[in-house]
């Protein structure tokens, strides 16, 4: 995913850096596990990530690194998170282009607009990286097109993961980074906007 992620969020910001924002920005709840990458790398690939970003509307949100006995590294994200970001971020943590070490990254995300639960991680079939996949935890298999999240109902049946129990150090990695709050692009409310097996190639 890596650089060319970066160009299309960097191009997607700058786009829509001028418009208003839409409807009342609610975070998403959820968190995203790193399957292979130290605390040092992954922090500095989501920060990274933060200075991709331009702000319209700006808000402050808190991340917390906690390392698991198996070398896994749970990102949690205490206060919420923007829909948008969590997602996007999620495939930068598969892949961020200046750490190669990091990579192989899922996420738990909760829409703040209905509460249905997913499960996503990298579709790994399709070779530009743009895109996760996953399942609700109401049965639906979903495709994720990476930057703008929009959302497609699949045909191939794809299974909810559980969130696995984690550990949680009383002493955590804290990060604060800033993003955008803006509700008139990203799907910031996280529900299904396209219509099924929805392709977005040109």
């Amino acid at each position: 995913m890596s650089s060319y992620l970066k160009y299309l969020i960097t191009v997607f910001l700058i786009g829509v850096s001028s418009q208003s924002a839409g409807y009342e920005f609610l975070p998403a709840q959820g968190w995203i596990l790193v399957k292979n990458g130290d605390i040092a790398d992954v922090r500095a690939a989501i920060i990274d990530y933060d200075d991709l970003t331009k702000e319209t509307v700006s808000g402050t949100f808190a991340i917390e690194l906690h390392p698991q006995t198996d070398g896994q590294l749970a990102v949690l994200l205490p206060n919420g998170f923007p829909a948008y970001d969590l997602v996007n971020m999620t495939g930068w943590l598969s892949s961020p282009p200046d750490q190669p070490s990091v990579y192989d990254a899922e996420t738990w995300i909760t829409s703040p607009a209905d509460g249905t639960k997913y499960y996503l991680e990298p579709e790994i079939e399709n070779t530009w990286g743009d895109t996760l996949i996953g399942a609700s935890n109401k049965g639906a298999s979903i495709r994720v097109y990476l930057p703008e999240t929009g959302v497609s109902e699949i045909s191939t049946p794809l299974t909810y993961k559980n969130e696995p129990i984690i550990d949680r150090l009383q002493d955590p990695i804290k990060i604060s980074i800033t993003l955008d709050k803006s509700t008139n692009f990203g799907n910031q409310n996280f529900i299904i906007n396209s219509p099924k097996d929805h392709s977005w190639s040109p």
